[in-house]
């Protein structure tokens, strides 16, 4: 599960991932980023009870390049 935040994508894992599967999120993130600029940040805030009620999952800032 992901969502667009300031300074990248907040990115949840649900079960354990390795250092390489999270890398390669991250060279993800950098071009979703690129893909989300200009567009209206708030149009996915709307979603945002849901991250509130995450119960037991590994979450990670990942830079948007």
């Amino acid at each position: 599960m992901w969502r667009p935040v300031d300074g990248g994508i907040e990115a949840a894992a649900f079960h354990p991932l390795p250092e390489e599967v999270w890398e390669g999120l991250a060279v993800e993130a950098g071009s979703l980023v690129g893909f989300l600029a200009g567009r209206e940040p708030e149009v996915y805030r709307r979603y945002g009870h849901w991250w509130n009620r995450l119960l037991d999952a590994t979450v990670r800032l990942l830079p948007g390049g």
